[in-house]
């Protein structure tokens, strides 16, 4: 876990890309419950959700961590929180969001699991100093993606992202 720690936390820290301001704040919304919706699409919702609750905490210092509970639980859950943290104790925040190309990859009815692989495009979310608003590092002469794979699992009526691994950049 500790590497796929620093995996999250070297894509909320460490990106940079050229962008223009970030894009206006919107509140995610609740975790779907059971629906008519095939699990894919509500996998992918609660995916994307979180994801929306990570950008939108990473741009401050004191972020919310319990903004993630209606999205991940368990390592999912701890990675965030863990690299969002640290972000957060290093005094940078980040204006832009990542961008997401997300497919059900893997449906498992039987034990109501997705399986979600993304390629996580971080090059417009710039990572800058809290204080003086520099960024952190240079704007990327190339785009950074990163494989990105999550188990959405169903506990009872919500599904949540249960597991979540990035890979390095570059990687897709």
């Amino acid at each position: 876990m500790a590497a796929v720690s620093v995996l999250l936390t070297t894509v909320l820290v460490s990106c940079s890309g050229a962008s223009a301001d970030p894009p206006t704040e919107t509140s995610a919304s609740p975790s779907p419950s059971a629906s008519a919706a095939a699990p894919e699409e509500e996998a992918l919702a609660v995916y994307e959700g979180m994801w929306a609750v990570i950008a939108e905490q990473s741009r401050t210092t004191d972020p919310d961590y319990a903004a993630l509970e209606p999205y991940a639980t368990g390592q999912a859950l701890d990675f965030a929180s863990e690299s969002l943290k640290a972000r957060a104790q290093d005094g940078v925040v980040a204006r832009g969001a990542p961008v997401h190309s997300p497919e059900a990859d893997n449906v498992d009815a039987e034990a109501a699991a997705v399986v979600i692989r993304d390629c996580v495009d971080t090059t417009a979310w710039l990572q800058e100093d809290a204080e003086s608003g520099e960024l952190v590092e240079e704007s990327p002469r190339e785009p950074i993606r990163r494989q990105a794979e999550a188990t959405v699992s169903r506990d009872g009526q919500t599904w949540k992202v249960s597991e979540l691994l990035l890979g390095q950049a570059g990687s897709c």
